[in-house]
């Protein structure tokens, strides 16, 4: 009786001995350091547990592969360890690095793509971010057989990069890349395309290319669907869209400012000088903008769109109403220039002198009715997704500021169509 007590009270001891070696070893730091430090650690896809165990070794992360491997075993992940580039504490336990590669990488680990940006832009990201050969990325976007082999509906990838955040890791190969980023773009679209009520009459690639169009735009959801409408309405018309970043797209540079001259470029994006729809996108749209082209703003009868500067943009139907909005907006940045000048803004209709139409300089005619000869500067965007607003010079060149990160600059708005 008194042997099997004692038996009992060993095994009951061994257990609590175990039970706390056993959380020594799997909760308590793998490794030890003075101060907090991290390591970027690549998995390979096909590495076994014992591959991944040295891996975190050489990063220090782990005292001992051989209890990385136990532990893994022991509670089931070491089948489930998840290939990537992770970001690992140093000290972390052996179960919080179990827990990290077998749940994936973290948005800290991965690389996203914004909205609006060019294939080029694109490619820069995921050089930088994911080690991707951006020479080779650049030759698959241009290549007609591979943009086929995708499904892609054009010649080239421009604006079937979806933009979003992927979990890229180095050593992917760009034909991979590009396969998961073109792949996801068709599926939104084409899931944005058989919703009710979605708008017809237009190819998925005219669709994706007016898409790119708004999202160059403008950056508020309020306004996609508004633009969205104009540009229909215009198209209606046998109006040119008249969009600066189709000029910027054309011209094939990146900066602030858009001179009349630049409006002359000869282009097929370039819609001061020709009618309809682009040939392809400008960028890479995203969801929104696709479903502002398919549901734009109904009963719409605006033409017209001016930036005010902030952000946001004032929309008129009638070629004076956009000539006294334009006139707006150039009062209130002056306005808003002069030290001294405090007190309510005045609406447009106070601010526009009688004879405004008459004294409209070449830089705000252009989306007159009937007028066909580029002379002004409309809207433009910058390299990433941003908002247009634009600055006419006393010259007879009208520049323009645009992009997201300066829209809220001072600056006084020609005319938006």
């Amino acid at each position: 009786m008194k042997r099997r007590h004692r038996i009992r009270r060993t095994l009951i001891l061994g257990g609590i001995v175990g039970a706390v070696i056993f959380s020594g070893i799997f909760f308590f730091p793998a490794s030890v350091t003075r101060n907090f430090q991290t390591r970027e650690v690549l998995i390979p896809r096909g590495a076994g547990v014992e591959t991944i165990a040295g891996i975190l070794k050489a990063n220090g992360l782990v005292e001992s592969p051989t209890l990385f491997v136990l532990a893994a075993r022991v509670l089931g992940h070491d089948r489930n360890l998840k290939a990537g580039r992770y970001t690992i504490p140093v000290g972390a336990s052996i179960y919080r690095i179990l827990h990290q590669l077998s749940s994936g990488m973290g948005k800290r680990d991965m690389v996203t793509v914004p909205e609006g940006l060019r294939v080029e832009q694109v490619a820069q990201i995921l050089a930088s971010q994911a080690r991707i050969d951006p020479s080779r990325f650049l030759a698959l976007t241009r290549d007609s057989a591979f943009a086929a082999s995708l499904g892609v509906p054009a010649e080239r990838l421009e604006g079937y990069l979806y933009p979003d955040t992927y979990p890229f890791y180095p050593l992917l190969s760009p034909d991979e890349v590009a396969r998961v980023m073109v792949d996801r773009a068709l599926r939104v679209f084409e899931e944005e395309m058989n919703l009710p009520g979605a708008r017809q009459g237009l190819t998925m690639h005219q669709l994706v290319t007016l898409a790119s169009i708004v999202e160059a735009e403008t950056a508020l959801s309020s306004e996609r669907a508004r633009i969205a409408a104009v540009f229909y309405n215009r198209l209606k018309r046998g109006m040119m869209l008249q969009s600066d970043p189709t000029v910027m797209y054309a011209l094939g540079i990146y900066k602030n400012r858009v001179y009349y001259s630049d409006l002359n470029v000869k282009s097929p994006y370039n819609t001061y000088r020709n009618r309809g729809i682009p040939p392809g996108p400008i960028g890479s749209p995203g969801r929104a903008a696709m479903h502002a082209v398919l549901f734009p703003l109904p009963d719409s009868t605006e033409l017209y769109f001016v930036a005010r500067g902030d952000g946001t943009h004032i929309f008129t139907k009638t070629w004076a109403e956009h000539v006294a909005a334009v006139a707006h907006v150039r009062a209130i940045a002056r306005m808003e220039s002069t030290p001294e000048f405090s007190g309510p803004i005045p609406p447009p209709a106070l601010i526009v002198p009688p004879d405004s139409t008459a004294r409209a300089s070449r830089a705000e005619i252009v989306s007159a009715p009937g007028r066909r000869s580029p002379r002004r500067v409309s809207g433009t965007t910058a390299p990433a997704r941003s908002h247009s607003t634009s600055k006419t010079s006393k010259t007879p060149a009208a520049s323009r500021t645009s992009s997201k990160s300066t829209a809220k600059k001072k600056a006084a708005a020609a005319e938006k169509p």
